[in-house]
């Protein structure tokens, strides 16, 4: 080897999709509107924060405190409110002494934030129903409930500690938790074979039938005619393509949010699309779809709605929280909230759902077609708006979802993280840091333990190529080489394999041979086997192809 081979080699031992068009009013799938909707339409405001900003501003407005009798309640921050109330004085007014109709929301938006907080809670005849924060006292331990196919034995673990380490740890501690419940391959184990063509209802069938502990299993999925074991790689495909017909707004079962950045929340017309009969099942494949890739530490390639995260972590949810699912209906509701002449609107106590294009009158209160909204009710109408939008227009399907998530992954386990942890564990870093991505790769030299100078070249201009690309194209790359569209949350030093373990990102020279120059993957293994190209450009060529295809399917190779 060279001695330009030798410092190359050096530097280089240093350095060791998904997406759904928005549903329409025609398939069902628009949240239930109030009876009013403002046509203005507003100019956003330079600086005004994006919704991930503000979910992150807004992290620590509650914090879980100690109680006397060894549970804990929710408490809103007081920094907080004196940051709002400060904000809220410094806001100036146009020279007529009005403020501007941005202003005037933004003001009112800050002061939704210091709404009353509900956590959804269990009644009496097991409802999911909304309690105000300060009253609700919960539990923060973890209890582990060991299945098998005889019993269970239960531990109970109190979080406080936990929870407030930082996050890389939280992540280790819960990786290694959650292995504690997987029920090793030699006591039992589950083969689901599927139909392609028929993914979600033979998917479906399969999960649906199975008992709580076989969902704690190891898994082996098998397309139907496909020749391919799987090690891991064909599992991944299945996640991801079932994740995206399941939740694609067309089906039914959820719908798009209306706002900046695009998640998913449960659709209220559900059982209208899907069938009365059908769709509550159809949340509790869900719930144990999600609970299972949590469980196996793959990332979902869909984001789900601020509110759907409080609630699964039953965390405190407030009258801000509905911008993110609409908002069209919160800003709207903003107006409502602070205009002075209310009567004119002709408002009353109901909402609107649109189902297959046509509305539905939906009254929030009994009888509540009949009460006008007046400046001395308004407060009970929002309040009622509010409740219906976040929970009880989908009390039922969210019942079923979390009832089946937590049969896989324990409750008081999940309410480790905070909503935007939560959000990371379950769908990873949403961009890909290629320098990260290159100070966690290995590289395998075709024939020798040393690189030749070609394969060095291979090396360089591999990274150059990806640093090229744009994000979406690393994403496509990514998931051709791994089955996985996302980095995990600690980035690439958490990829793991099929058995759970981590597995460094690996490319393999295949040598030099001309006939075949398409790149090949092994999923199963985090592996991208590379031939030795004569050229950059060559290099370039090929892997870009790759990206540009809808490369789905395993094969024995």
């Amino acid at each position: 080897m060279s001695s330009s081979a030798a410092q190359r080699m050096g530097r280089i031992g240093e350095t060791e999709a998904f997406s759904s068009s928005h549903a329409d009013d025609a398939i069902g799938g628009s949240f239930g509107r109030s009876s009013f909707e403002f046509s203005r339409k507003q100019n956003k405001p330079k600086n005004k924060l994006s919704k991930l900003q503000l979910a992150a501003s807004r992290r620590q407005q509650w914090k879980r405190m100690p109680t006397t009798d060894g549970l804990h309640r929710w408490v809103r921050q007081a920094s907080t409110r004196r940051q709002s109330r400060a904000q809220r004085d410094s806001l100036e007014s146009d020279p007529g002494g009005r403020m501007s109709l941005n202003r005037y929301l933004d003001a009112t938006e800050r002061d939704s934030n210091l709404s009353v907080g509900y956590i959804r809670v269990r009644d009496s005849l097991g409802r999911l129903v909304l309690n105000e924060s300060d009253v609700v006292a919960t539990d923060f331990h973890y209890r582990i409930n060991i299945l098998d196919g005889t019993g269970s034995s239960e531990l109970i673990m109190n979080l406080e500690g936990v929870h407030n380490l930082p996050f890389p740890d939280k992540i280790r501690w819960f990786s290694t938790e959650i292995h504690r419940l997987w029920l090793p391959w030699e006591s039992g184990h589950a083969e689901l074979v599927v139909r392609r063509d028929h993914l979600l209802q033979d998917s479906f069938e399969l999960v649906a039938a199975m008992k709580p502990y076989q969902l704690r299993q190891r898994w082996r999925v098998v397309f139907d005619g496909e020749p391919a074991l799987d090690a891991g790689g064909v599992m991944r495909e299945w996640f991801t393509l079932l994740f995206a017909e399941l939740f694609d707004p067309a089906f039914g079962l959820f719908v798009s949010t209306v706002g900046d950045e695009r998640s998913y929340w449960i659709n209220a017309s559900s059982d209208l699309l899907i069938g009365e009969d059908d769709h509550l099942a159809y949340f509790e494949f869900a719930g144990r779809l999600v609970g299972k890739a949590i469980l196996e530490e793959h990332l979902m390639p869909v984001h789900l709605a601020l509110p759907f995260l409080k609630h699964i972590l039953g965390v405190p949810i407030s009258f801000s929280d509905l911008q993110f699912l609409d908002d069209e209906i919160y800003n709207s509701a903003l107006m409502v909230k602070k205009i002075d002449d209310i009567e004119p609107l002709c408002l009353d106590f109901t909402a609107t759902r649109v189902v297959d294009g046509k509305p539905e009158i939906v009254e929030l209160v009994e009888g509540g077609a009949n009460i006008d909204v007046t400046r001395e009710n308004r407060s009970r109408y929002l309040d009622a708006l509010f409740k219906y939008h976040v929970l009880g227009s989908v009390s039922d399907q969210l019942l079923s979802f979390l009832t089946a998530l937590y049969d896989v992954v324990p409750e008081g386990l999940l309410k480790l993280f905070d909503y935007q942890e939560l959000e990371l564990l379950m769908c990873g870093v949403p961009s890909i840091d290629v320098e990260d991505w290159k100070k966690h790769t290995d590289f395998k030299f075709f024939t020798h333990n040393f690189p030749t100078e070609l394969e060095l070249n291979n090396i360089e201009w591999f990274w150059e190529v990806v640093e090229d690309m744009k994000n979406e194209d690393r994403v496509r790359l990514l998931q051709f080489a791994t089955g996985t569209s996302r980095v995990p949350a600690q980035g690439f030093k958490g990829l793991i394999s099929s058995d759970g373990r981590v597995r460094r990102f690996n490319v393999a020279f295949a040598g030099t041979n001309q006939s075949f120059l398409f790149p090949k993957a092994h999923t199963c293994f985090n592996r991208l086997d590379l031939p030795i190209y004569n050229s950059k450009e060559v290099l370039a060529e090929y892997v870009k192809l790759i990206v540009q295809m809808d490369i789905t399917g395993f094969t024995i190779e």
